[in-house]
């Protein structure tokens, strides 16, 4: 049995208190909130009359109130309520009625009420009981009821009018729904018995924390429409802005505020779906209320952190990056835990996010008052849409805890951030055209400019590519008529200068391919190779005849001479290029007629240089030339078949030749082989 916790002053029923202890910095948010008259916002606060009446001790005396003139009325006031108990509406009408546990102030959670010495929790079930006493018996009325915690029914004189869920005595009886509805009811009488059941196993709360409307069925149900339209059109109105940033971001997708934006405004929108008169339920009645209330939960969860992100991407100077995370991974935790967990548990964790999104709404103020100081662009529309959103997620708050009786108008706050948002976007584009207009003009006078130089551009072009042309037809030149002095000299030699150019070719090619070589072998470079290569043997016309010519056997003194070439073709081509101020085609040449003799392990000539010491042309002309030579004829020998000099030049990888070279020789050796069968002397 419930023990009576009154004093001995105290006359009437006992009167529970909830205990919900407010900061001096709460209380003062409060104040203010109220001051601006958010409360007169929406349907469910202000009624006609300055002063209606409030319910006393369970009964609420109309008998000065006439709904046709005054308008509807919140049934607010002290309720009769019995814990843990249904009191049947039959037992109201017979009169047969049980002691109340006490009187509760309604609309009010149960929770921290005092039963012999035990504080409430938010688990339970009881029966809230009002008698109205009414001016005049009326055809018809009603009442509008939004959310109960979690389930209820609803009884008017005996008669069950509305219901959510199905109430239950424990758990698994007990079903929760979200559904706010409006109940017309018709009587006779100048008395409203009402019997409100109520049960609660599945939110951290418990009773009903809404207010109750009554008024006439005409009036009410223009209300609930009213109520909705507005709701509605608010809603549509962040969708369309949402699609509308998102569009912006697929056209250009390095504009990220504009993802954060309209993530945003989809996540609000489903969250002032899931609030007020919870248009979500409406659409979809099936949805379970673990699902509904799990997205209320969730989209307020994650619409912070989102919200950071966008203000970051606008503000990305005044935004300090380490806030950002902490508050993306404090969202995003607690989003998560709503999403893992029962409502039991969950909402357990609203009051510290709560309190995490005013600091985070006290930092968004301070990053975009710095913005606005700093005069960054956009600043000032967005302080003015913000700091009302921020206003009005501060009234949600309060509200919801029960501090102040206003209502949830987050689709205002939204629409209000919204305009501030389309303003800034109309500014920005009236910007952007004045720019394009200034830029268009300026491009016109700088077009007719141009035009004036475009006929001698294309002069100046056309001369340049003859020049080239002929640049290209001199070097060409230039490199046969000095490879000819050699050729000339030695009778023997055929078309080996033909076959030098295409064996160097393919080589370069080939090793273009190699990673140690990507970047260094170009096009540039294969094509001055395949013209500079026939200088190798340019030296040998400082070689006299009777040695270059000599059908026998050189002699070691001989020979010595014949390794002067050389040096003396280096010589000359060096002489040639000294006179060139620029790097040229003559650079390679120098190099092959330089170091061509030269061989891997040091031992060639003229200085015996060693490794890559020897310069790439050099090595890829010292491979082609031996080839050349093993298989032509020459007086004091006969020409080796293909597979000879394959096979000689192989002995000579790591010692005569590059191994690197050699291996580019070995892939291409087919090819090397059609050349010196096409190539063949006569």
């Amino acid at each position: 049995m419930v023990r009576d916790l009154r004093s001995p002053a105290e006359t009437g029923n006992v009167k529970f208190q909830l205990h919900c202890p407010m900061t001096f910095a709460t209380r003062i948010l409060a104040t203010f909130i109220v001051l601006l008259g958010i409360h007169q916002i929406g349907d469910l606060h202000a009624t006609p009359s300055d002063q209606p009446p409030t319910a006393k001790n369970g009964i609420l005396d109309l008998g000065d109130w006439d709904f046709e003139k005054d308008g509807r009325l919140n049934l607010n006031g002290e309720w009769l309520f019995y814990w843990q108990d249904f009191l049947t509406p039959q037992s109201v009408t017979s009169g047969d009625i049980k002691s109340p546990t006490g009187i509760i102030n309604f609309p009010g959670y149960w929770n921290g009420l005092k039963i012999e010495e035990t504080e409430l929790g938010g688990k339970g079930y009881g029966t809230y009981r009002l008698t109205v006493l009414l001016s005049r018996p009326y055809p018809s009325l009603a009442v509008k009821i939004k959310d109960i915690q979690t389930a209820y029914t609803l009884f008017v004189n005996g008669e069950k009018v509305a219901s959510a869920g199905t109430v239950g005595q424990n758990w698994r009886s007990s079903i929760p729904k979200y559904y706010p509805t409006v109940a017309d009811f018709q009587t006779d009488r100048t008395k409203l018995d009402l019997v409100l059941h109520v049960s609660n196993y599945h939110h951290r709360k418990g009773g009903v924390w809404e207010n109750i409307i009554l008024g006439s069925e005409t009036e009410i149900r223009k209300l609930r429409e009213d109520t909705l339209v507005v709701e509605i059109f608010l809603i549509g109105c962040i969708l369309i802005m949402g699609i509308y940033h998102l569009g912006l971001f697929l056209h250009r997708k390095k504009d990220r505020g504009s993802l954060f934006f309209g993530t945003f405004c989809m996540i609000i929108a489903l969250r002032s779906m899931t609030t007020g008169e919870r248009y979500l339920n409406i659409m979809l009645p099936e949805l379970s209320w673990e699902l509904v209330h799990k997205l209320e939960y969730a989209s307020f969860y994650f619409a912070v952190p989102l919200f950071a992100l966008f203000l970051h991407s606008v503000f990305a100077r005044e935004y300090s990056k380490l806030i950002l995370r902490i508050q993306q991974v404090i969202g995003y935790l607690f989003t998560l835990l709503v999403i893992i967990t029962p409502g039991t548990i969950y909402t357990h964790s609203v009051q510290i996010y709560q309190a995490f999104t005013a600091l985070s709404g006290i930092y968004f103020s301070y990053v975009i008052i710095l913005a606005a100081i700093r005069r960054r662009e956009g600043a000032n529309f967005i302080s003015l849409g913000f700091f009302f959103l921020f206003i009005i997620t501060i009234n949600e708050i309060l509200h919801s805890n029960q501090i102040i009786h206003t209502g949830f108008y987050l689709p205002f706050g939204m629409f209000v951030f919204i305009l501030s948002q389309a303003i800034l976007i109309s500014f920005r584009f009236s910007k952007t055209y004045e720019v394009v207009e200034s830029q268009t003009l300026e491009l016109i006078d700088t077009n007719n400019a141009y035009r004036k130089e475009i006929s001698e551009r294309k002069k100046l072009e056309e001369n340049l590519v003859d020049s080239h042309k002929k640049f290209e037809q001199s070097r060409i030149a230039i490199i046969l008529g000095l490879a000819k002095l050699a050729e000339y000299r030695d009778e023997d030699t055929g078309a080996h200068l033909e076959r030098m150019r295409e064996y160097s070719k393919i080589l370069a090619k080939e090793l273009s391919q190699q990673d140690d070589y990507l970047g260094y072998i170009t096009d540039a470079y294969i094509e001055d190779l395949y013209h500079s290569s026939i200088l190798h043997d340019i030296g040998k016309v400082g070689v006299a005849d009777s040695v270059l010519l000599k059908p026998a056997k050189l002699t070691e003194d001989e020979f010595e001479i014949i390794k002067t070439h050389p040096t003396i073709g280096g010589d000359a081509i060096s002489n040639v290029e000294s006179r060139i101020d620029v790097q040229s085609f003559l650079t390679l040449g120098k190099e092959i007629a330089y170091y061509h003799h030269e061989k891997w392990d040091g031992s060639g000539y003229p200085n015996q240089l060693k490794g890559k010491q020897i310069p790439l042309s050099a090595r890829i002309i010292a491979l082609a030339d031996v080839y050349d030579a093993l298989t032509s004829e020459r007086p004091y020998k006969k020409a080796f078949s293909h597979e000879k000099a394959t096979s000689i030049i192989n002995e000579g990888k790591g010692k005569h030749f590059d191994p690197i070279i050699v291996e580019a020789f070995e892939n291409q050796q087919e090819l090397f082989d059609e050349i010196r069968r096409k190539f063949k002397d006569e």
